[in-house]
């Protein structure tokens, strides 16, 4: 049983907390700056968001992605940005070197001879399975309700979810931006070992005590990487960094800038694009038969009226783009911790629909991610769709 850190046994809520303390004050280091707090403020979306904090996401087929070695010779050899790889590459070729050399200590379990455990996941994938689970339970509760039409099914849907969205987010967005996607989804991270996440007390016997602990840090500075303070064996490339800016030219992404808009793709129409056929099966799986009371000549009866099933041609005719894009709108105000009154929330769909109708869906949504992707309240940022209103009507 560990007195310092939190380790396999169960603590109470207090003594975590104490515990936890003790390891910020251990890990805390002001000489490597590239060693980080991933849980703390803009961090926590790193790879994930661009500057301006637009989703993104690292397609599995968009060609940036590059193997390493593969630990279980049965097993798919892990993924990573090409310039990670080639990073991390030469960063293990100098661990071999000095460990050759004895200038570091041959006994360590993952500071020695590097391996990646754990890299790159498929975003979309990630999504797909865990929207599987929401839409599920999402089902289970509208089974046995009465639907007169779709639009009163979308209703129903955000009258369902307008409680529980901001914890358990369903739009690609805001998974993207959830604690349910993780920093590999970037392409960006590497972990070279497959320890516990819980257990501090390990963390400290076997990373920071490291005899090569301090060796370790170096080569990660000198190499472009940042260390996750909270999981020690994860490795992040530090994009804003010379040394990692070295590795990426030669994939022609010469800048922060460039690293953040080739590899990767807006999450927003790519989701709404796929939104209508997740509403069709989720409204076909609920479309079953429901009782109804009926008065018979003073006598109460039921009958049982059955919800026929649809396919795409008539959810197009009940359900236009525009009616979906207000739809997908408002899934994610219910998703955003953007404070906005119910004034300024109809105030902003009303005028992202206007956008809509006059210039188009890329328009529109560009206008209404740029309010809602902010992490700050920013009430005067409506400002913006005020603006293009402006320009519009004078452009008419």
């Amino acid at each position: 049983m560990s007195f310092l850190y939190v380790g396999k046994e169960e603590n109470s809520v207090e003594k975590t907390l104490d515990k936890k303390l003790i390891y910020f004050s251990k890990s805390e280091n002001e000489e490597y700056k590239n060693l980080i707090d991933f849980n703390f403020g803009e961090k926590f979306l790193y790879g994930r968001v661009r500057r301006d904090f637009r989703t993104i996401y690292l397609n599995s087929n968009s060609g940036f992605l590059k193997g390493l070695g593969a630990i279980d010779p049965q097993a798919s050899p892990p993924q990573a940005l090409n310039f990670v790889v080639d990073m991390f590459n030469r960063m293990n070729t100098q661990f071999d070197k000095c460990l050759r050399i004895g200038r570091i200590s041959p006994d360590d379990p993952f500071l020695s001879s590097l391996k990646v455990y754990k890299a790159y996941q498929d975003p979309v994938a990630l999504h797909v399975s865990y929207l599987d689970k929401q839409l599920n339970a999402l089902s289970n509760q509208l089974k046995g309700k009465k639907f007169d039409n779709l639009s009163f099914f979308l209703d129903e849907i955000l009258s369902l979810l307008s409680e529980t969205l901001k914890l358990y987010p369903i739009t690609f967005a805001g998974f993207v931006k959830s604690r349910f996607c993780p920093i590999f989804s970037s392409g960006l991270c590497l972990e070279i070992a497959d320890s516990e996440y819980f257990d501090d007390e390990n963390k400290i016997e076997q990373f920071y005590n490291s005899p090569n602990w301090e060796f370790y840090l170096n080569a990660c500075r000198s190499y472009g990487f940042m260390i996750d303070k909270n999981i020690p064996w994860r490795i992040v490339a530090d994009i804003g960094s010379s040394e990692t800016l070295e590795y990426s030219k030669q994939y022609n992404l010469k800048d922060t800038n460039s690293i953040l808009a080739t590899p990767y793709e807006e999450t927003e129409i790519f989701f709404f694009n796929k939104l209508k056929f997740y509403i069709l099966n989720l409204y076909n799986q609920t479309a079953t038969t429901f009782a109804e009371p009926y008065d018979c000549g003073g006598i109460q009866r039921t009958r049982y009226v059955e919800i026929p099933q649809i396919n795409i041609n008539s959810f197009d005719k009940q359900i236009s783009e525009a009616h979906m894009l207000k739809f997908y709108y408002e899934l994610r105000l219910l998703e955003t911790d953007k404070k906005l009154s119910n004034g300024q929330k109809i105030k902003l769909l009303n005028d992202c629909m206007e956008l809509y109708t006059s210039f188009g869906l890329v328009r529109s949504m560009n206008a209404f991610v740029k309010i809602v992707a902010q992490p700050f309240d920013s009430v005067g940022s409506l400002s913006y769709i005020n603006e293009t209103n402006k320009r519009f009507r004078e452009d008419k």
